[in-house]
């Protein structure tokens, strides 16, 4: 173990690889900080949950409303005028009106606009909810995408596993939870798509860069033929697979850790980690976000969490299996971003209506990638329920026996 922590060290006291961990640390801040400029229209969301529950009942909407109505009147006394919604009088409103109300004034206005604005919203789940006909959305998104034969059969017969789940979630009431307005802030977006986005390519930047340093560190230096000149000296190689794997962790923690931290920090989730990923109000784009199994915010969050952590460490692997074969750090970070990209467009490549569309799709670019909608059953292509399990287990084993073999193969390689 102590070989290990020494090969660790290799990297992380690399002055590129520590300014580069600084670097994007500080960027993510930077990221983050300047998307927060409506933090405080947020915090609506978590006093609805205080106020009314989690989950949207007629009974808690009644209470909403009548609150709602008394805050109303309050405006009217402030504005002396009578009005059926706070957009009546913001509709009405000329720029020189608003010198005529105190900062309080605006600030209770725009508190009863958001209120307003998320009861609408929610009474509207409902009739938003029935007029989705899954039966159509299968055969837009194969019109769009161009799939026939039997890739279009294996996507019908998904999708009408899926409008199962989807009515369960329907009758279960998954949906009808409080979170924030999805189409107003995109929080979802922001955190998955964009903050993961950049945590994911800086950490695997940051592996590949460290995996090479590691397992190339003697021939880079030199000291090659002294170091693998014995037996011992040849199985310090696992001591270098180890090292690595763990580094990859290390690094990959250190950007999450910090990261988050600062993202909830900024952005109040208190009251709605129990909220359902597949609530109503998550809803960005043309269809809602609606998961496989019914998952809370705090849950989904994890579970993204433990996909970046196996797709990290077995990059790791990857990038160390090919070091040992090339044995060239400039080649080898070369090649695995060629990898990488390819793995992503590879699917593109594959006839429109074979399955081979699908099962090229289940790589690890694709899975990390694919961030936002995992577990999802609304992800489009690859929608299956299976997909992430399904890739990290296959790629596992492939990573497995790829370092086996590397190991076999330099033990038995010539040093020159």
């Amino acid at each position: 173990m102590r070989i290990v922590w020494h090969e660790c060290k290799k990297a992380l006291l690399s002055p590129i690889l520590v300014g580069l961990l600084l670097l994007f640390t500080a960027f993510n801040i930077f990221l983050i900080v300047n998307n927060s400029y409506f933090k405080d229209e947020l915090k609506v969301a978590n006093r609805l949950v205080e106020n009314y529950g989690r989950e949207i009942t007629d009974l808690s909407l009644n209470q909403f409303e009548k609150d709602l109505q008394v805050d109303l009147v309050k405006l009217e006394k402030i504005i002396g005028q009578e009005l059926s919604s706070v957009h009546e009088f913001l509709d009405g409103l000329n720029y020189e009106d608003h010198e005529l109300y105190s900062e309080s004034d605006w600030q209770f206005i725009e508190q009863l606009r958001l209120k307003e604005m998320y009861l609408g919203m929610a009474n509207e789940i409902d009739g938003k909810y029935t007029r989705i006909d899954l039966k159509k959305v299968a055969e837009e998104t194969i019109t769009q995408t161009k799939v026939s034969g039997n890739a279009a059969k294996t996507l019908r017969n998904e999708y009408e596993e899926f409008s199962k789940r989807f009515e369960e979630m329907k009758q279960n009431e998954e949906h009808k939870e409080w979170f924030f307005a999805g189409n107003a802030y995109f929080m979802h977006k922001f955190l998955f798509k964009t903050v993961f986005l950049h945590i994911i390519i800086e950490a695997l930047m940051l592996i590949i860069l460290s995996t090479v340093l590691i397992t190339n560190y003697e021939f880079e230096n030199r000291t090659h033929l002294v170091t693998y000149g014995t037996p011992r000296g040849r199985r310090l190689m696992k001591d270098k697979l180890g090292a690595s794997v763990l580094t990859a962790a290390l690094l990959t923690t250190f950007i999450l850790v910090i990261t988050l931290s600062i993202y909830f920090t900024v952005f109040d989730y208190t009251n709605l980690w129990g909220s359902s990923i597949s609530s109503a109000f998550n809803w960005e784009y043309n269809f809602p976000h609606v998961a496989w199994w019914d998952l809370s915010i705090g849950f989904f969050l994890a579970g993204v969490v433990v996909i970046v952590y196996i797709t990290m460490l077995l990059f790791s692997g990857l990038t160390f299996a090919l070091t040992t074969l090339v044995k060239n750090s400039y080649v080898t970070s070369i090649l695995m971003a060629i990898f990488f990209v390819l793995a992503l467009l590879i699917p593109g490549f594959m006839p429109t209506s074979s399955n081979l569309l699908f099962i090229t799709g289940y790589n690890l670019s694709i899975l990390v990638m694919n961030i936002p909608a995992s577990f999802m059953g609304s992800s489009g292509l690859f929608m299956f329920k299976n997909f992430e399990w399904m890739t990290a287990v296959c790629w596992t084993i492939i990573t497995i026996v790829l370092c086996v073999f590397s190991l076999k193969w330099f033990n038995k390689m010539d040093i020159h």
